[in-house]
């Protein structure tokens, strides 16, 4: 009977992690450039001897993070800094923590002329930091962003973006709202043979469907109240048990 209540209470657990995967994903359907999280459940190899060592059923069950990269929808605004890419790859800003990649091109210029990202950190071109004479800063109406990530007024590039992207997405790491830090080595995308490109007037939304999301919460907190329920049960017939010993 206590092994009924250990199993129960187990298997609570990982419906626990998921629920608060669904919940964060849910927080951010709104936000820009969000990539939703994804949680896989795998069983090890040696849970068939957990179980023989009276370990329990769910010893050898392991929790795996991942995220979802798949592109989100775009949104048209209209303004002349916000930046969408169609593909794969990732702007790339200059942090105190150092380089982080995002997809969140909700990009502004600060007061000197640098192209920054929302929270004020620098976006990162070919060459380094973006940065805008005045004349140009007045002048945003005639900037625009080529599908290829340059930067032209008046039929010339002043720069260029720095699109990055990785062979094994798994080495990114969430960081700070919709920012990745990177384990592995970054490579560039450019020339005729990438197929991402820079959509301007344009925000990339969450890659969260609601809906799926939402269905997904209901099924998880049913199975979660049936497993209260069968301790509530169980820690039930264990009292009666002990009410019978001592009579």
């Amino acid at each position: 009977m206590i092994k009924g209540i250990f199993s129960s209470e187990a298997s609570m657990r990982p419906k626990m992690a998921k629920l608060e995967v669904i919940a964060n994903n849910l927080a951010n359907i709104n936000s820009t450039g969000f990539k939703k999280d994804l949680l896989f459940m795998q069983m090890l190899k040696d849970s068939a001897s957990a179980q023989a060592s009276g370990k329990g059923e769910l010893d050898g069950l392991k929790i795996n993070h991942a995220t979802d990269f798949s592109d989100g929808v775009l949104n048209q605004t209209g303004n002349t800094f916000d930046l969408a890419l169609q593909g794969r790859g990732f702007f790339v800003a200059e942090t105190p923590q150092g380089m982080r990649y995002t997809r969140n091109g909700n990009f502004k210029l600060s007061a000197d002329g640098v192209l920054t990202t929302a929270d004020g950190y620098p976006v990162m071109g070919a060459g380094g930091r973006i940065q805008l004479p005045q004349k140009e800063r007045m002048q945003q109406g005639v900037i625009t962003v080529t599908d290829t990530g340059e930067i032209v007024l008046n039929k010339e590039i002043i720069a260029k973006l720095r699109i990055a992207d990785f062979e094994d997405l798994g080495t990114l790491k969430k960081d700070q709202k919709s920012f990745f830090a990177a384990s592995g080595a970054e490579r560039i995308l450019e020339g005729a043979d990438t197929t991402t490109y820079v959509k301007q007037g344009f925000l990339e939304g969450s890659n969260v469907e609601g809906i799926e999301e939402m269905i997904a919460m209901v099924e998880l907190t049913r199975g979660f109240e049936t497993d209260q329920k069968i301790i509530t049960a169980q820690d039930s017939t264990i009292e009666k048990s002990l009410e019978v010993g001592r009579v």
